[in-house]
């Protein structure tokens, strides 16, 4: 809707009146630091300073607008200029939105501009900038983190399977083990027969009944190397078993790291969406 809409039936300067009025009330409202000026076509009518504009820049109201910035713009092309001022116009860079100021007629009359410091853009650049920083190196430390697990769980699993394997090798000497104790038992008997038999050969058998007793010997300590070996083997076994577990245990863990870091890496890519998105917005403030 046009000022003519608005400001039928006042003069100028009561339009200026209760632009400058409304403008005072803006100026303390904006939770940011802000500048609010009101201008004829020539000079300044309200200028209502922010705490960075009011330490290098005095009060201007009766004096001209300089002849560069939107202030000028506006009233040229009766348009809205927004943009950044440099500091060399005002003693102080900021950005600035410039409407143009009508009477009842549609005349240009004068502008509103509103001026933001840049010291909060500026911080919140710097913020995401360095928390953009910081998610870059993030991102490619849980690249290296994904890697690893990747790598870790490869080489778990292969440890696994050789686990396994052993295991299976364990169960064989326990058949080998039966056959030699077998072996034994059988040699133990043979033993025995033999030296009845050299018995029965009285004279005659007394060589073949060292021989008996030796075998006999043999046998007794072949069965007992085989119930030592046994118990090793046992032993052996259920910490294999043990290792296994700890292994499977450490295979899971691998496993479920891997699909962590994915889901980190997944979130990062998000949050730097989001970062470029307040990048934008920042620079709208």
């Amino acid at each position: 809707m046009e000022n003519n809409d608005k400001f039928i039936k006042l003069s100028n300067d009561q339009i200026f009146d209760i632009i400058g009025n409304i403008a005072s009330l803006f100026h303390r409202v904006i939770p940011i630091e802000n500048t609010i000026a009101v201008t004829d076509n020539e000079k300044f009518m309200f200028h209502f300073a922010g705490a960075e504009s009011a330490a290098t820049v005095s009060n201007l109201v009766g004096k001209p607008f300089p002849k560069s910035g939107n202030i000028p713009l506006t009233l040229q092309t009766g348009t809205q200029q927004i943009g950044l001022i440099p500091k060399e116009i005002y003693g102080v860079a900021f950005k600035s939105s410039t409407i143009p100021l009508k009477d009842y007629e549609g005349n240009i009359i004068g502008a509103l501009s509103l001026a933001l410091s840049l010291k909060n853009q500026d911080a919140l650049q710097e913020a995401i900038e360095n928390i953009s920083s910081s998610a870059e190196q993030l991102n490619a430390t849980t690249d290296e983190i994904s890697s690893s697990a990747v790598h870790l769980s490869t080489n778990v699993s292969e440890v696994l399977d050789e686990t396994q394997e052993i295991v299976q090798l364990i169960a064989q000497t326990d058949h080998i083990l039966d056959f030699i104790n077998h072996v034994a038992s059988n040699s133990r008997l043979l033993g025995l027969n033999a030296a009845i038999e050299a018995a029965r050969a009285g004279q005659f058998g007394r060589g073949f009944a060292v021989v008996a007793d030796e075998i006999r010997k043999m046998a007794e300590n072949s069965a007992k190397s085989v119930d030592d070996t046994k118990k090793l083997i046992s032993s052996i076994n259920n910490k294999v078993g043990h290792l296994l577990k700890k292994i499977q245990e450490l295979s899971d863990v691998a496993l479920t790291q891997a699909a962590a870091t994915q889901e980190i890496a997944a979130c990062l890519q998000n949050f730097e969406s989001s970062t470029q998105t307040v990048q934008r917005i920042s620079k709208i403030i």
